[in-house]
């Protein structure tokens, strides 16, 4: 059992599993892919990787960009064709 999480964590563990969910959301939509499909390719996806580095602070972004860079990457085989990442310097 993990003692003492800090506060910010959780808040950046909740904020990410929000992103999550309305990003499978608008991948199911977008892709006509049902939730489990959507789900294992987000998360094997280099956005997914991204966000998930809090370093990076791409969870500053919106759940659209955040789509617009996931997008991005299952078009160009890049996320650093995205507009959203160029800008970032990730």
């Amino acid at each position: 059992m993990q003692k003492n999480i800090s506060t910010e964590a959780k808040k950046y563990a909740l904020r990410l599993s929000k992103q999550i969910c309305r990003i499978t959301q608008l991948i199911m939509q977008n892709y006509n892919l049902n939730e489990y499909e959507a789900i294992v390719d987000f998360y094997n996806s280099e956005t997914y990787r991204l966000l998930s580095d809090c370093n990076t602070k791409l969870w500053w972004y919106s759940v659209y960009a955040l789509f617009e860079i996931y997008r991005t990457e299952k078009e160009t085989d890049s996320v650093f064709n995205s507009p959203y990442i160029l800008e970032k310097n990730v």
